[in-house]
């Protein structure tokens, strides 16, 4: 039927377990909702349940909003920082209830 050589294989595999995992890479949404994820006080995203799947959402929406705040700070003159908590207070009024916020003892809490 199909007469693939070894590397040819290997690709095809390779493509393979590439689509497999991004088609069931976790969202921010469903992060949130299994309670992975909170909103910190900082502007960021924290994790609440150690794990590979937690860490690597929150890195990477970490590094979108650190990059936005410092298109917003450097366009208004503020520092990045202050951009960072102004954007965190607005994130945790946001939040759905029950999902994670960070409250002001640093503790992740569901929010009610």
């Amino acid at each position: 039927m199909f007469n693939l050589t070894l590397p040819k294989k290997l690709s095809v595999l390779l493509a393979s377990l590439i689509f497999c995992a991004n088609a069931f890479a976790l969202t921010l949404q469903d992060a949130k909702d299994q309670g992975l994820v909170g909103e910190m006080r900082n502007g960021y995203l924290g994790v609440v349940v150690a794990g590979a799947a937690a860490q690597q959402i929150a890195d990477e929406v970490n590094e979108k909003r650190r990059m936005h705040y410092e298109d917003i700070a450097t366009r208004n003159n503020l520092t990045l920082e202050q951009v960072a908590a102004r954007a965190g207070v607005k994130n945790l009024e946001r939040t759905e209830a029950g999902h994670y916020i960070e409250n002001a003892n640093g503790q992740f809490i569901k929010k009610p």
